[in-house]
């Protein structure tokens, strides 16, 4: 009788599992359908729907966090694959679906030991929409300002910009987790107008291409202008300017300030504004060494 029940038990919690992992393909599939897939909607709001469903419904108490983050780990696995998303989303995700899986499992089994599970719903809300930002929805995302300052060879110019570089040379490890791949670079003038068009490959999204317009131009320092892209890059952030400035030109260790100006896209903001800038800052310190180094 109990090897019964345990089976029927073990096929009952397969069941929510399915059917859990249906419920969250479906409302990816709605957020993304509404061009949601950027916001705290996503990476708060699916995992929170995916732990709670599987908090209320498993029948293993002994173990919330373990039935949670099996789920959210198979979501994960299914979203690089049917999904299309690539292999540095997932990385960047899975911290928060689990955070998140972690913190909501937590409280809804403190409030139950208190024998206040009925308030699960009613606690848990305000954290979720909390740390969701509601905000980011109603607001311009504010402008980074990322700069990295170098030193570089002496004799370094600004009319380096005119040759055309190798962006895949001694490209960071950072970058070889799956973001994309700049692959072609054509026109290479620094004139007032010029333009400059990089095309980047992703694995999942195809090749797109960021093109850049010479907005400020002196002896010491060159600005382009973001003027579209259409890469996978702007599902992340939005580009807005790159100022390069050198200076020091009559020492023996001239520098550079590599700028770059974009706006954040993701949210929550919390979150994911210090992992893009931390890639920004490898992304200058990459391109000084390719230009000038």
């Amino acid at each position: 009788m109990s090897e019964e029940t345990s089976t029927d038990r073990k096929k009952k919690q397969l069941y929510v599992v399915v059917a859990v992992l249906v419920i969250a393909s479906v409302a990816f599939r709605l957020i993304d359908g509404y061009h949601f897939e950027q916001t705290s909607i996503l990476f708060i709001g699916l995992p929170a729907l995916i732990t709670l469903l599987m908090v209320k419904y498993t029948s293993t108490p002994k173990s919330p966090y373990g039935v949670s983050f099996r789920v959210i780990t198979i979501f994960l696995l299914m979203s690089s694959i049917l999904l299309g998303e690539g292999i540095v989303c997932v990385l960047f995700a899975a911290p928060i679906f689990y955070g998140l899986a972690a913190l909501l499992v937590f409280v809804s089994v403190y409030l139950e030991k208190r024998n206040k599970s009925n308030l699960n719903s009613i606690v848990l809300l305000p954290l979720v929409v909390l740390l969701a930002q509601p905000l980011d929805f109603i607001k311009e995302p504010k402008i980074q300002t990322v700069e990295t300052i170098s030193i570089v060879q002496k004799g370094s110019s600004i009319e380096t910009f005119n040759q055309e570089p190798n962006l895949m040379k001694n490209l960071p490890s950072f970058f070889k987790i799956g973001f994309p791949k700049p692959v072609g670079i054509s026109e290479s003038g620094t004139e007032l107008g010029d333009h400059r068009n990089i095309e980047f490959e992703s694995s999942t999204k195809g090749i797109g291409t960021l093109s850049l317009e010479v907005v400020e131009r002196s002896v010491s320092s060159i600005t382009f202008k973001a003027i579209s892209d259409d890469t996978h890059i702007n599902h992340w952030l939005t580009w807005k300017q790159m100022k390069v400035e050198l200076i020091d030109t009559n020492t023996e260790q001239p520098k550079i300030i590599w700028t770059t100006q974009y706006q954040c896209d993701l949210g929550p903001s919390w979150y994911f504004e210090p992992l893009e800038e931390i890639a920004v800052k490898k992304m200058n310190k990459h391109l000084i060494d390719v230009y000038f180094n």
